[in-house]
């Protein structure tokens, strides 16, 4: 068989299982039965040549490499599709025992117990460290030592020691601890490294362009140095603390510039042929007692740790610094973009208040109010742009009302479905129940549409929507911060063929795009972004060959609100002449909250900054009820007025109305 038909062959046999389509169902079958088939050689092959070993040394569980292997094949697998590969597994480990008149109790009891430790070691790290067997981040890999080695092994290593205690063996705690360590040992070693390489080979049978990825030498060359270390130790006769202190070095340095999944390999390569030397009775490990084969799995489990910390946390250091370059970026662009959109809205909304105090004093019939509201659209349209900019520079509104997600997430859809190229269709799966975050309402909006635009132009046939929340965020995020307690989130999944790795550090930079010229600005993930970190949240990103799926993460309320707010246009002037003062050093904005002061019932009063109304309140015994300010002016240090309210700029009408109605309890 040819290289390039092993790589095939393998790829093939590692993929999970795509979409069910009811035109391959029978090829889908087809091809679970001969994984099966493969899975079930595997086994038999992976355990025929221990399956006699003396277990009283307790190295057959360590040099039984099955269990583990078929951990990690499963743990990527839809769980639907794991009765025929058990079974498949079942068969195998059958055919290495003896079954004999006295032993053909153990040899069942054995392997049923092996199937089920297989079946909830997988079930567990798929539920709870990930869904796709990506150990990456600290959290998961502290889930995965928790929950594998140390409680699935350590629950089905007691039902093996009372079967083996109840058929004449050792002693149950001598039972359980061979147990307990053989396995748990297998399964820290091996499956990671199965995890690394399964997903290295569904990947690089999908995308070409990582054939020129240089993962592979390193690994190849990192385990022949391991290797090579061992064999020389053993010749030398180097004792076991001078192999333990070099080993750990090596594997250190693979772990720091390796990668992940060279030094999940390396870690599997050194275990299994450390074993093999004890076996043949070599090195420092040699097989002459029960106690030499403990030294052996208690080194072997602490390596194994260590590398794995070492390359998790240089791993998230590195995503750390990336990260933190991004937000350089971002910032040397919004120092730039986010001020010259920020004057510009200030132009705007000038713009359409003077459009709209206009309009209001002319008479309902003029011919003059249809030109003011053209001025009008143009300013929104204008004013929706140098939001987007402000988005993209995360200088956006911070605003925040209490908004039920469902409801966001269906507007978008509403707008995302007619920009659909033919051929795709947007679906969404609802969350039980409302889930409440506080947000910028047409923010978010327009954070989902842009991410279910993209979707719709990377998919085949299907676009998916999911909305739902959790108690934590157990997931690496791309841009922005894991918030902290519970959490809402939005899927935007697609099932086309994926990003490529070289693009995904580039994603959520301003104006990156890799359309054709003219197909895109590049700002739609980058607004994205820019709103998830408005809101707290972030972004994870999960891709391959099948599909890539965006989520959208939001701090959740916990308590739902009484009741939304609603827009505040108060039918009747809520002033009675109250005297209100008003600091605003732009004479624009200045003027146009006075006229609409003046039509809400007030009297107001005018100044450029807080020492001109400071001198003119010294001067006079009528104390203005209210004090409305801009947010640049010192506001806070007016003690003369009964209530201050400090606003943001631009002054809208409504803010405004809103202000001074709260401030004098006139709100209804």
């Amino acid at each position: 068989m040819s290289l390039s038909s092993r790589q095939h062959f393998l790829a093939s046999f590692f993929r999970t299982s795509a979409a069910p389509d009811s035109n391959v169902t029978v090829t889908n079958r087809t091809r679970t039965l001969a994984e099966a088939l493969a899975l079930g050689i595997l086994c038999y092959l992976l355990a025929r040549p221990v399956a006699h070993l003396d277990s009283a040394g307790t190295l057959a569980a360590i040099a039984w490499p099955a269990p583990a292997v078929v951990i990690a094949i499963l743990w990527p697998m839809p769980p639907r599709r794991w009765p025929i590969h058990l079974l498949a597994m079942f068969i195998a480990i059958a055919a290495t025992g003896d079954f004999s008149s006295t032993s053909w109790r153990s040899d069942l009891g054995f392997c049923v117990l092996n199937v089920l430790e297989v079946a909830l070691c997988a079930w567990l790290g798929r539920r709870y460290v990930d869904a796709d067997g990506a150990i990456v981040t600290t959290a998961s890999l502290m889930r995965f030592l928790l929950l594998l080695p140390l409680a699935a092994i350590g629950a089905t290593s007691m039902l093996g020691a009372t079967l083996a205690s109840d058929l004449g063996h050792d002693g149950w705690w001598r039972e359980w601890r061979t147990l307990f360590v053989g396995n748990g040992v297998a399964v820290l070693v091996l499956v990671p490294a199965v995890l690394a390489w399964r997903a290295r080979l569904a990947t690089a049978a999908n995308n070409a362009n990582n054939a020129r990825n240089a993962e592979p030498l390193i690994a190849l060359a990192c385990s022949l140095a391991v290797v090579a270390l061992l064999v020389a130790a053993a010749a030398l006769q180097v004792s076991e603390q001078v192999q333990r202190a070099v080993v750990s070095l090596l594997l250190a340095g693979i772990a720091i510039y390796g990668g992940l999944a060279a030094a999940a390999t390396t870690v599997a390569t050194a275990a299994v042929f450390g074993v093999g030397l004890t076996l043949m009775r070599l090195g420092p490990y040699r097989y002459e007692n029960a106690e030499s084969a403990w030294h052996l799995q208690i080194d072997m489990a602490g390596l194994a740790i260590l590398t794995f910390f070492v390359a998790v946390a240089v791993r998230e250091r590195r995503q750390l610094a990336l990260r933190l370059e991004r937000a350089r970026r971002m910032e040397s662009l919004g120092l730039l973009a986010g001020g010259v959109a920020h004057d510009f809205k200030n132009i705007l909304a000038a713009v359409d208040g003077y459009a709209e105090i206009a309009r209001d004093r002319l008479a309902a019939d003029s011919a003059a109010r249809k030109p003011l509201r053209e001025v009008q659209a143009a300013s929104a349209r204008g004013y929706e742009l140098t939001e987007e900019i402000l988005l993209a520079a995360r200088r956006g509104d911070r605003v925040r009302e209490s908004l039920d997600l469902m409801s966001i997430v269906r507007e978008s859809i509403a707008l995302a479905r007619p920009l659909c190229r033919n051929g795709v269709v947007i679906e969404f799966e609802p969350a039980d129940g409302r889930l409440f975050v506080a947000a910028h309402g047409n923010q978010l909006v327009r954070a989902v549409l842009n991410l279910a635009s993209n979707a719709s132009l990377a998919a085949r046939s299907r676009v998916v929507l999911r909305a739902g929340s959790a108690p934590s965020m157990t997931e690496a995020l791309a841009v922005g911060d894991v918030p902290p307690g519970a959490i809402a989130w939005v899927d935007v999944e697609d099932d086309g063929p994926g990003i490529p790795a070289e693009h995904l550090q580039h994603l959520f930079e301003p104006f990156f795009s890799v359309r054709a010229k003219g197909g895109g600005s590049g700002l739609g993930l980058a607004i994205v972004a820019g709103v998830a970190c408005e809101h707290q949240g972030g972004v994870a990103i999960a891709t391959g060959p099948g599909g890539t799926r965006f989520r959208l993460v939001l701090p959740l309320l916990t308590k739902a609100p009484a009741a939304s707010e609603q827009s505040f246009e108060p039918a009747e002037p809520i002033g009675h002449g109250e005297r209100v003062m008003l600091i605003d050093a732009d004479p624009e904005s200045r003027e146009r909250c006075e006229d609409w002061l003046a039509e809400m019932g007030f009297e107001p009063l005018g100044y450029a900054d807080a020492d001109e109304a400071l001198d003119e309140a010294a001067h006079t015994d009528d104390e203005p009820a209210l004090v409305l300010a801009a947010d640049s002016l010192p506001a806070n240090d007016i003690a003369f007025a009964a209530r201050v309210v400090v606003l943001n700029r631009p002054i809208e009408r409504e803010a405004l109305a809103r202000a001074a109605a709260t401030a004098l309890k006139d709100l209804p």
